[in-house]
């Protein structure tokens, strides 16, 4: 199996605090670091070459079985990037600078996958918080393709799990307007798809909303897509240029499916922290971060190790992302009259209700 994986990774401390939230993990500079720490290194655990043992007759044989190729590319702004303190020997990835505007970033996966198509059986994208959980990752996204054909394309489910707290494992999945829905490849495509992976049945379906920071596709995609004037056209109009980049560009040339049932959890892929699951927790309950992240984040900001231990991490990730939902409602208001006119009315008829 050969894989690209590009990574879109950003972060200036002295830019505007926006930029920052969009470009990956809200909240910096150690999140951003353990997030891409943890992202490289599952990537590696599951689909390097590097294979070992503490048994130097067995480490030939591990190695000898090691079948594997991962090549990956961080995409990066010069003077903006994090990668001297995720502790990755340099020799694990490439990094290819991009001088222009940071929020483009994202985009400049599509390039790289043109500049080396042909060489790889899987190309993907991710944000720089994303960890594959599963081994099996890339082969389920080939049987998807093989099976329903290349212009369906499998998306994973995003979640986030409680390292602290309450243990939670929880989809992060905002529903979508119908506006936003529809401007996907949707039409003409079956809803629901049927198949067979290790003799059980899996269904698959057209999602509300097939956002999860990442997309994967094969070769032969890759080619069909690379065809179409969409690629490659940069087109930031959906939501964000983050989202435009990681569901708008691929959800024009193909139809975007997600796992149903019975399992819906059957391509995943975990965001780093707790950022939008701390507010889904229970009363009196926490979905807390790793608690040696916590603790670092609380030292630097000069709190003792016990106030550290005793704060709830969640508070913090609630207001953040809270604010980042306002954000992206606003930004979608824009972008629709008639949603704009609607919640206008709402809002007058408020205020005038108030006034009675």
């Amino acid at each position: 199996m050969r894989a690209l994986v590009t990574i879109a990774h950003y972060f200036k401390r002295e830019a505007d605090r926006d930029w920052n939230q969009v470009l990956g993990s809200g909240r910096a500079p150690l999140a951003k670091v353990a997030g891409l720490n943890a992202q490289i290194v599952a990537l590696n655990r599951h689909f390097g070459a590097r294979r070992l043992a503490r048994d130097a007759k067995r480490s030939s044989w591990y190695e000898g079985l090691a079948r594997d190729q991962l090549d990956i590319v961080v995409m990066a702004v010069r003077g903006a990037d994090l990668l001297d303190g995720i502790g990755i020997d340099p020799s694990a990835y490439t990094v290819d600078y991009f001088d222009g505007p940071p929020i483009m970033l994202p985009f400049e996966a599509q390039r790289i996958m043109r500049e080396r198509a042909g060489g790889y059986d899987y190309y993907a994208y991710m944000e720089d918080d994303l960890s594959v959980t599963d081994p099996a990752f890339f082969d389920k996204v080939g049987w998807f393709a093989s099976t329903f054909g290349p212009q369906a394309m499998l998306m994973p489910l995003r979640y986030e799990m409680a390292h602290s707290g309450l243990p939670a494992k929880v989809a992060i999945e905002p529903p979508l307007s119908s506006d936003l829905r529809g401007a996907l490849r949707q039409g003409g495509y079956a809803r629901t798809l049927k198949g067979h992976w290790n003799g059980r049945e899996q269904t698959f379906h057209l999602p509300n909303n097939p956002h999860s920071g990442c997309f994967v596709v094969t070769d032969e995609q890759l080619k069909l897509w690379m065809k179409q004037p969409t690629f490659y056209d940069r087109d930031a109009s959906w939501v964000t240029p983050l989202e435009s980049a990681a569901t708008y560009a691929p959800g024009r040339a193909f139809a975007l499916y997600r796992a149903a049932e019975p399992d819906p959890w059957f391509l995943e892929l975990e965001h780093y922290g707790t950022f939008y699951s701390a507010a889904l927790a229970p009363p009196g309950r926490t979905y807390g971060e790793p608690p040696l992240l916590a603790l670092a984040e609380a030292l630097m900001k000069g709190e003792t190790a016990a106030a550290a231990m005793s704060r709830p991490a969640a508070t913090t990730n609630m207001i953040m992302s809270e604010a980042l939902s306002l954000r992206h409602e606003l930004e979608s208001l824009k972008r629709s009259r008639t949603r704009l006119a609607k919640a206008f009315l709402a809002a007058t008829c408020k205020k005038l209700a108030f006034w009675r």
